[in-house]
């Protein structure tokens, strides 16, 4: 079971994280401040995944995804929470709600689109690549780094806006538990 206070160091670690990429980035070292980034991006999945268990046990998921890509989904996820929270502030008319409008409006989300970076693993493979060179074609170039940074640097703090949100908590773990573990 996840205590508080070790919710608080891992989000300590987050923040750690998040802050070393800050100054990487100040040092034009946009490959590893983009990995360090991504790991202070799933330290706060790791906070929200170590939350909802204590909760109530999650549902396992259908399909074997990483460690690194659940964390990653859990955050997303977390996002569409708040974006549902913006989207409708004074709740959902049921009965005059456009689903398909709603639905491709998510889809088409920043929000939607990281979710769809993460499922198919290419943000965990970013990372890897950040890290790692092991050849010319997967090498992470400063460039597409430079590029992305700094919306990293964006989902990771509006990820610790949302944690504070019960309601964003709540939706997100509906929306992992359906998208990511396939329960329905």
């Amino acid at each position: 079971m996840a205590d508080n206070q070790q919710l608080s160091l891992i989000l300590g670690n987050a923040t750690r994280l998040l802050d070393d990429a800050r100054l990487l980035v100040e040092h034009r070292r946009y490959a590893s401040a983009f990995a360090l980034a991504l790991l202070g991006v799933e330290e706060i999945g790791k906070v929200l995944l170590k939350s909802w268990e204590a909760e109530g046990p999650l549902a396992k998921a259908k399909e074997r995804k990483t460690a690194h890509v659940l964390k990653q989904a859990a955050v997303a996820n977390l996002l569409v929470g708040a974006l549902l929270a913006r989207t409708f502030p004074n709740g959902v008319d049921w009965a005059t709600i456009d689903f398909d409008a709603v639905t491709k409006a998510f889809n088409d989300s920043v929000e939607g689109e990281l979710l769809v970076l993460i499922r198919h693993g290419h943000l965990d493979r970013r990372k890897q690549e950040a890290l790692y060179q092991d050849d010319v074609i997967t090498a992470v170039e400063d460039g597409f780094a430079e590029l992305q940074i700094g919306g990293m640097l964006k989902i990771a703090s509006d990820a610790q806006e949302a944690l504070a949100s019960p309601f964003n908590r709540l939706a997100a773990r509906a929306f992992y538990e359906a998208t990511v573990l396939g329960v329905r």
